[in-house]
């Protein structure tokens, strides 16, 4: 039996002030030891449970947003990760708000694989829930919010009463966030008593509000580049850099994301104010630099255009039932290829950037360890360059950095915390880290801060590139790890030095043995890159690994694998 602490009778306060504190105490304690974040001042506060799916971070932060405007309207809200959703003990919960996040083209975030499993399985009942989903997206994906939708429906199903309609986000997700969040405590308060927001007393931020507070989207950090560095050689068929920024007091951790505001190509900007014929408005030249995405056209541009314009094509292609044939249209295509299909005069500047998305913050893998490089953020960053449609075309925040970021250029950046893509706690543990291409960022990460703490756990690391000779970044650094100790194993692939194509998955197999080995001896298993292949593959041989080495039926392996995740020691960051 614990004890819950007390204030003391002698404490400088009345007896029902004392008895309102000792309450607002139990309540607190309550919270942590189910796991979630405490908000709450009231300790007779309605209670509202906050469940995040996220594989960025962004829900993970309009959660903690949430609960705070929650708790300011006298609410007690406990804010827990999908990945955690047995602590909300979901079956007696009577006011559940969820925000996720869907990733790839509807599928799940990470966090939320085992709450998903068990919601449409063996959930049981859940007449006594009220509930609302923001659900986060990207219009550009055919299965917008597709996660948030079947969560949203699966909850209906098994009897929990709406609070508030589902909201659906774009990635400009601000405005809708703040209109859901509102419509939210509005229903709330009308089905619960309410305290004075200026009531109580307020719990202190959690690290991860430190650590973000002074920096967000909305308020960026001007930031200054100090190292532009080529990492692969100048006749490699891909180009990478290195970036060092200097960002003077923010903080941050192994395994987070820096977000970076970027400019569009002043290039790009004059061609289509030349198009426009708008050469002169030098608002809307700022407002095309700076606000507007000029290298996604928007689906009201591009039904704009298909109305306006005799094209047979484009006009065919805007039927839903043939939204891959335009996505395959539209690749390699932008602003300014839509608004050629018109004459010049049929677009007002105001209709243009009506018409257009809002330019967003891209968001990188952090490379560095504070410790190792204090007061500074490095990068790995792949150049997007390439032709299509008679044109060059580039990456907006590549080559924003690589080409037109000067010394004295401020960088708007802030820090994204990570959820789940962490360091294990106990630094006796192993970590396997699988990271082709850019993907070994983190782990760059990760193995400057094992060295800086001293840790005691072994380290490995598969890399995978096109080339030795050409693309193996940060080869230097590697070996003086290999060297002294700190780097145990990396295995390397690079796939187009020999006739038979060889990928970091090719490795993990080849070396099954050991792999297993590590995993039986609590290794922490990490991958960072891209989703859409690499990702699934490297599942796949892991799956592979386990059944092989581990004498384990392919259910066996997939209960294996998912054991790891609910021990949060498969972890990925990809994208």
């Amino acid at each position: 039996m614990s004890i819950v602490p007390q204030l003391p009778d002698n404490a400088p306060f009345s007896h029902d002030q004392r008895a309102w504190l000792n309450g607002w105490i139990a309540g607190v304690l309550a919270a942590q030891a189910r796991g979630g974040e405490a908000a709450s001042s009231n300790p007779s506060a309605t209670p509202v449970t906050i469940l995040f799916g996220t594989q960025t971070g962004s829900a993970e932060g309009l959660s903690k947003k949430l609960s705070k405007e929650l708790q300011a309207k006298g609410f007690a809200p406990t804010v827990l990760g999908m990945d955690q959703y047995a602590k909300a003990d979901l079956t007696n919960c009577e006011r559940l708000l969820i925000i996720t996040s869907t990733y790839g083209d509807g599928d799940p975030p990470d966090n939320a694989l085992s709450f998903w499993q068990w919601l449409s399985g063996e959930a049981p009942s859940l007449s006594k829930m009220q509930f609302s989903v923001l659900a986060l997206g990207d219009t550009n994906y055919e299965r917008f919010c597709a996660f948030g939708k079947v969560v949203d429906a699966r909850l209906e199903a098994l009897g929990a009463k709406r609070i508030s309609d589902r909201m659906d986000c774009d990635v400009d997700y601000d405005a809708p966030f703040a209109e859901w969040v509102e419509r939210v405590c509005n229903s709330l308060a009308g089905a619960a008593s309410l305290q004075p927001a200026d009531g109580g007393l307020k719990t202190r931020d959690t690290s991860d509000d430190l650590k973000s507070r002074s920096t967000s989207k909305a308020n960026p950090y001007a930031a200054r580049l100090a190292t532009n560095q080529l990492l692969t050689t100048p006749t490699a068929s891909k180009e990478t850099r290195h970036f060092e920024i200097n960002i003077n007091g923010l903080q941050y951790e192994p395994g987070d994301a820096i977000g970076i505001v970027p400019e569009n190509d002043l290039a790009l900007v004059n061609a289509i104010l030349d198009h426009g014929g708008w050469s002169s408005d030098d608002e809307l030249r700022h407002a095309l630099m700076h606000k507007h995405d000029l290298t996604n056209p928007s689906k009201d541009l591009i039904q704009a255009i298909a109305s306006r314009a005799k094209h047979d094509d484009l006009t065919a292609l805007i039927d839903p039932a043939r939204s891959a044939d335009l996505r395959q249209w539209l690749y390699g295509r932008d602003v300014l290829d839509l608004l050629q299909l018109l004459p010049k005069g049929e677009l007002s500047s105001a209709d243009l950037t009506a018409l257009l998305k809002k330019l967003q913050p891209r968001l990188y893998s952090i490379a560095s360890s504070l410790k190792a490089t204090p007061g500074q953020v490095h990068l790995t960053i792949a150049q997007v360059r390439y032709q299509a449609h008679g044109r060059a075309r580039n990456g907006v925040c590549s080559t924003f950095l690589a080409d037109r970021v000067q010394r004295e250029t401020p960088v708007p950046v802030f820090i994204q915390p990570s959820h789940g893509f962490k360091l294990p706690t106990d630094d006796t543990k192993p970590v396997i880290m699988v990271g082709p291409g850019t993907g070994v960022a983190p782990f760059r990460s990760f193995l400057q801060e094992r060295k800086a703490t001293g840790a005691r756990g072994k380290n490995w690391l598969f890399f995978g590139e096109q080339s030795r000779t050409q693309s193996y970044f940060y080869k230097d650094e590697w070996a003086t790890m290999m060297t002294d100790g700190h780097l145990h194993r990396m295995d390397t692939a690079f796939s187009r030095d020999q006739e038979r194509k060889i990928y970091v998955q090719h490795r993990m197999v080849e070396n099954g043995e050991e792999l297993y080995r590590w995993l039986e001896d609590g290794a922490h298993f990490y991958v960072c890159g891209d989703a859409s292949r690499m990702a699934k593959d490297v599942d796949a041989a892991l799956h592979q690994v386990i059944e092989q080495h581990g004498g384990k039926s392919a259910d066996d392996a997939k209960a294996y694998v998912q054991a790891m995740k609910e021990a949060r020691r498969y972890a990925r960051d990809v994208y």
